[in-house]
């Protein structure tokens, strides 16, 4: 055990290419629609729960392993390594040599990690160690679930469905919905894939359902754009005091069959921002937040939120991102959400000097960028989801802060950015928080 827990950490300090971290939404495929409906993977036969074993600890890195045995038929899919509740930075290390490192302990990412597995037996390890960024998470609570609680693998065709960008919005006194299917063909070859999709209305009433065929070149992607005229359906709205959701199930058909089933919540309407004001469905809000991280469990997690809406809560201000059924519990019960970014750089705050404060040190602005990328791709499709902050209260303000303000300005063209630590400075949304 201790000569395995030493090799892992040779690995690990010699290094190979780095797996790709998935920046898109974060979703679960399932085998059928009535597993998909219900969020149940016990039968989906390529998803498998990931619960690594310690090893042993060498120098102050932790080891865990397990062994998945890769099977023929996933020759043609794309495997991927999803994370969360890891506590700590970390280093994937996959067959003995390091494909990636991560030093965001909290927020959840996916891995593509195909081209280092092969047929049969593999070990997929993880090196939870310190990070080289420590002050980037002085004021970030821990999470309140156990160490690599809700890990697991999953494998998906290589020409399916990659992608979702989903939006009902209202126009002239009715409801369009607006669905871009990002369709990503892996093969060396020209594929035809043929998506499936149905939407039933808030009140489970059929709107619409069809299935299209786009032909994508390989290695390559391409988007199916489909839009539809909901009718003069505003009653459904979504809105804390209205949570009403529409409900899409994508699915993908090869040879004549569906399978990869992936459910899609949408609550109709917008959040907007203009002139210091957010606006939800052309209302203005008035906020009344409270900070709030997800519980150990999705039971006490809804009792949380429920208890605290009746208060006269309608916003949530979690201090990183959360698991995704945080996200699906807030839009089910009704509550807003400012998503932050996994940065609380309490320390030196004050300190504009260059390199004063972490986030005014240009050697971390691929960092920071980095956790801003990972927060907005995963939940970006959340109605609950009305502003964006890119740090805590206390975490100073700089270049690397000046730089997240304008990429995430430059994807996020409808719901505000704050900065709360820019102290006057141009990088903020302010909405009077």
């Amino acid at each position: 055990m201790k000569k395995l827990a030493i090799l892992l950490l040779f690995a690990a300090v010699c290094g190979s290419a780095m797996a790709q971290r998935v920046h898109r939404s974060e979703f679960s495929l399932y085998d059928t629609r009535d597993d998909s409906v219900k969020k149940n993977h016990a039968n989906t036969v390529n998803h498998i729960p990931y619960a690594p074993q310690l090893l042993g600890n060498v120098d102050n890195v932790d080891m865990y392993g397990s062994n998945i045995t890769v099977p023929a038929s996933w020759n043609d899919y794309n495997v991927y390594l999803h994370l969360e509740n890891t506590h700590s930075a970390y280093d994937i290390v996959v067959n003995g040599s390091v494909v990636a490192s991560c030093e965001d302990a909290h927020t959840p990412a996916d891995y593509f990690i195909s081209p280092y597995l092969r047929q049969g037996e593999n070990q997929v390890a993880l090196l939870l160690r310190q990070t080289f960024a420590p002050l980037l998470s002085e004021g970030t609570t821990p999470s309140r679930n156990a160490k690599l609680s809700g890990c697991y693998i999953f494998a998906q065709h290589r020409a399916s469905v990659y992608d979702y960008d989903a939006a009902i919005v209202a126009r002239d006194g009715k409801l369009h919905l607006e669905l871009d299917i990002i369709t990503g063909n892996d093969f060396n070859y020209e594929e035809t894939v043929q998506v499936g999709y149905d939407i039933y209305t808030p009140e489970r009433k059929l709107v619409d359902y069809a299935v299209r065929e786009v032909t994508v070149p390989g290695r390559s992607r391409d988007t199916l754009k489909v839009r539809i005229d909901l009718g003069a359906e505003l009653r459904y709205l979504w809105s804390a005091a209205k949570p009403q959701l529409y409900r899409t199930t994508l699915y993908v058909k090869r040879n004549g069959k569906p399978f990869e089933y992936l459910p899609v919540a949408i609550g109709a309407g917008r959040t907007t921002f203009a002139d210091g004001k957010i606006y939800r469905n052309d209302k203005p809000l008035t906020i009344k937040a409270v900070a709030y991280n997800a519980n150990s469990s999705k039971a006490q997690t809804r009792k949380d939120i429920v208890a605290l809406k009746s208060k006269g809560y309608n916003t949530l201000r979690p201090d990183a991102p959360q698991p995704l059924w945080f996200y699906d519990i807030c839009d089910e019960v009704g509550i807003y959400v400012i998503e932050q970014v996994a940065v609380n750089a309490t320390s030196k705050g004050d300190n504009r000097a260059i390199g004063g404060t972490p986030s005014n040190d240009p050697q971390l602005v691929d960092e920071y960028l980095s956790r801003t990328k990972s927060m907005y791709y995963r939940t970006r499709n959340h109605p609950c989801i009305i502003a964006y902050s890119l740090c805590g209260k206390e975490s100073g303000n700089g270049y690397c802060l000046y730089k997240s303000y304008q990429w995430l300005k430059s994807v996020e063209l409808s719901r505000p950015v704050l900065c709360t630590s820019a102290a006057g400075e141009w990088n903020t949304d302010d909405i009077g928080l």
